[in-house]
């Protein structure tokens, strides 16, 4: 354990997470400086919050108080480019993340989740069912939504934390280690905070750093770069395929699920579940299901429970959320969540309908080739709005969709009536947007939320 009472430690950021971490670290007698770029004006709730808890600030900026102390712990979003981290690497200070110090303090078996997307549908469905079988015994926390320091403290040997971790997470690891890795899949994504590809992927793969003898660790045999951020790492590896028949780990044939395991018999391969049955649409969630599968197995639920556990699963709002449909079979979908190209590819090829696709969203220098193609192949009418629209039109136009079925909105709530205008009886009318959601709201929910709005004015509701 980390010894923290009587040290300075310095929490950089001021989210929820930072917050949470600020918290901890004064009930367990250490001196708190809580820092954050904003102003006290800015942070009006979160200074009254911990002020009376008697923690001290440095607002505005990061300096010479937090260059004072004998440990720093980051939140995710600050980036550690930042000058005032290279100070620090200087003086000697530790730095650390959120999920690093909470290793430190719980006995708790650990299941991390990591991969560009599925990430949360994964955790939430893994916790579905471990939640069921282990009342009180199991925390899902994580990236997302519950810091993993809010909740660690006093878990014992038998208790599960079930974690969806994102690579600015692990980037500040230090001994942090999984009883259980998942690496779900590695598309480009985040290249304002990593700059290139290659950081990107070395960031995920630390996933694997401190996993040993005795872990294990369930990789994605269907994605060449899950492939290679896997070699060389120590525990024993499960694979997870829609593809191939596989030797270990879970795999799909014939429309059913199978995980083939040793057991005291000699090898094990039982079918778990028809795809038919799996409540979430898209064969992306397929593969999402299969990691969640050989996650409870290896926890040691049986067939039975984890079978059960997947079909009592419901859809996280605005991931593929069906939000309404008509008596002529036209189809509403919300898929706000599909925050980068890779994501929306796999909402559209999800769908057999007719399309018209809203899309659009902040720029973050993403490679939108791949999606425009799979516009060209499954969209009738693409609505655009945000900062990529102009770029987004370009790379359909390129592919060779048709100009006259291309509109430009500057809001949600044009963004929607154009789409009505276009519907036909039978079409899905789907937000997938391909981009994050920054430049015109707070995030992806609070998109999901208009669009959901928009169109049940639209629809008279």
């Amino acid at each position: 354990m980390i010894e923290v009472a009587g040290k300075r430690i310095a929490v950089i950021g001021l989210s929820r997470t930072g917050i949470a971490t600020a918290t901890m670290l004064n009930e367990h007698g250490a001196k708190v400086i809580a820092s954050d770029v904003k102003s006290k004006e800015e942070l009006e709730k979160t200074v009254n919050i911990l002020t009376e808890k008697g923690i001290e600030f440095e607002l505005g900026g990061h300096g010479e108080k937090c260059l004072a102390c004998d440990l720093l712990v980051v939140s995710p979003g600050v980036p550690l480019e930042l000058p005032f981290f290279k100070k620090a690497a200087v003086k000697g200070i530790p730095i650390i993340g959120e999920i690093e110090l909470a290793y430190h303090f719980t006995k708790a078996s650990i299941i991390a989740i990591t991969g560009t997307n599925g990430k949360t549908t994964t955790t939430r469905l893994l916790g579905n069912i471990m939640e069921k079988l282990m009342p009180g015994q199991v925390k899902v926390v994580g990236n997302i939504g519950v810091p993993m320091i809010q909740e660690v403290v006093g878990l014992g040997s038998d208790d599960w934390i079930i974690a969806e971790i994102s690579s600015f997470q692990l980037e500040t690891i230090k001994e942090f280690r999984p009883f259980i890795s998942l690496y779900l899949n590695f598309t480009p994504d985040h290249l304002d905070r990593h700059k290139t590809i290659e950081g990107y992927w070395e960031a995920k793969r630390r996933l694997f750093m401190n996993q040993r003898a005795g872990d294990y660790a369930i990789i994605n045999d269907d994605d060449p770069a899950v492939i290679r951020a896997a070699e060389g790492c120590k525990a024993w590896k499960y694979l997870i395929s829609t593809s191939n028949c596989i030797a270990r780990g879970v795999y799909l044939k014939d429309g059913q699920l199978f995980i083939r395991d040793k057991d005291k018999t000699g090898i094990l391969k039982e079918s778990i579940i028809s795809v038919d049955d799996i409540p979430l649409r898209g064969r992306h969630n397929v593969m999402n299901t299969a990691f969640a599968i050989m996650a409870a197995h290896l926890a040691g639920v049986d067939k039975d429970d984890i079978r059960q556990g997947i079909l009592n699963f419901s859809a996280e709002e605005h991931r593929l959320q069906e939000i309404a449909v008509d008596d002529d079979g036209t189809l509403y979908i919300d898929d706000s969540k599909a925050t980068n190209p890779d994501a929306a590819i796999k909402a559209l090829i999800s769908f057999s309908q007719p399309l018209i696709l809203i899309a659009g969203g902040q720029d973050r220098d993403a490679d939108f080739s791949e999606f425009a193609r799979t516009v060209y192949e499954k969209v009738r009418v693409l609505v655009l709005l945000g900062e990529t629209k102009k770029k987004l039109k370009e790379e359909v136009l390129k592919k060779g969709f048709d100009n006259i079925n291309i509109h430009e909105a500057v809001d949600m709530k044009e963004a929607v009536s154009l789409a009505f205008n276009e519907l036909r009886a039978g079409d899905c009318l789907l937000l997938s947007p391909a981009c994050p959601s920054w430049d015109m709201y707070l995030n992806y929910k609070e998109r999901g939320r208009e669009f959901q709005r928009e169109v049940d004015l639209k629809r008279g509701g």
